[in-house]
């Protein structure tokens, strides 16, 4: 795969440690946040044994982040009551698109 190559890659999350952040993901973690306080989003995330402060949503929010573990960025998921392809819809592909991606190398 060369790094202008947008081919989709299935990976089991847990085999990636970080993720790459953006201000996209950032606005998008704000709505799925909503009315709820940063401190006790940050408290939910702590008492699911990953570390994490206010200020470090904030900097999330902003998208100053370059790069987020897959452990906080699940357990804020697990915090907010979401699903990760909420934050990260683009880590999912449709299975029609499986399918023919899967066509098409076999060809």
């Amino acid at each position: 795969m060369s790094k202008n190559d947008k081919s989709k890659l299935m990976i089991s999350l847990d085999s990636v440690d970080k993720l790459k952040w953006s201000t996209e993901l950032g606005k998008r973690l704000q709505s799925l946040r909503g009315d709820i306080p940063m401190r006790t989003l940050a408290d939910k995330v702590n008492n699911n044994g990953v570390t994490c402060t206010y200020q470090y949503i904030h900097k999330l929010e902003v998208g100053k982040a370059e790069a987020v573990s897959t452990d906080l960025i699940v357990a804020i998921c697990n915090a907010l009551d979401a699903d990760f392809k909420q934050l990260f819809p683009a880590v999912y592909i449709d299975p029609s698109e499986l399918l023919a991606i899967l066509q098409k190398n076999v060809a």
